[in-house]
């Protein structure tokens, strides 16, 4: 009787057998790291990614928060013009910070799915050849969105485990004959630990 006694009490700590209910209001804190993907440029880089959100989320689940995100990739290489032999790697890397809003559903349960969309001061470096095939490197203040599809396990009522995919518009700038354009989209995997409180 006294091991079942215990059973019973850590389940009630750890929220076993109840509901991970998330009524009123609650803040959000989560910490990820994971890997960004250029698959839709000629670059292929891929890197570590890493990734913080702090928000405040209303009744309906919609919240606001602040978010810091960091990313280095490596991709194809490419000969260097005065010395062929040798080769250098792409890079398309970046720093961002801002807002992201995100709407949760399914609130009251263990396993909840997200979608959020954020808007951020992005600070880039690129390293790639130009269309000469000579390799430079660029840094650019720029800003970033990106849109965001997650889902949140819950241990218990505070503690999760949050899992995240998105893609990232106009983080990364390249110049081409003086024209700025958007690189194309970076994809990132973040998976990390969430905090309800």
């Amino acid at each position: 009787m006294r091991m079942l006694s215990k059973w019973v009490a850590l389940a009630g700590v750890l929220g076993v057998g109840t509901e991970a209910a998330a009524e009123g209001w609650h803040g959000y804190a989560s910490l990820g790291a994971g890997i960004t993907l250029d698959h839709m440029s000629d670059f292929h880089t891929k890197g570590p990614a890493l990734h913080g959100y702090l928000g405040v989320e209303s009744p309906p689940g919609l919240s606001v928060g602040l978010l810091a995100e960091v990313s280095e990739t490596w991709g194809q290489q490419f000969p260097v013009s005065g010395d062929p032999s040798r080769l250098e790697r792409a890079q398309l890397d970046y720093k961002a910070v801002g807002i992201e809003a995100r709407l949760r559903f399914f609130r009251d349960k263990r396993i909840n799915p997200w979608v959020g969309a954020r808007l951020s001061k992005s600070w880039s470096s690129t390293f790639i050849p130009d269309n000469a095939g000579n390799l430079f490197r660029e840094k650019i203040d720029t800003t970033g969105m990106a849109f965001r599809v997650g889902v949140d396990g819950w241990i218990n009522q505070y503690w999760g485990l949050s899992v995240a995919t998105a893609f990232q518009f106009c983080d990364v700038k390249f110049t081409e004959e003086s024209i700025r354009e958007c690189a194309d989209p970076l994809h990132s995997v973040i998976a990390g630990p969430v905090l309800r409180f």
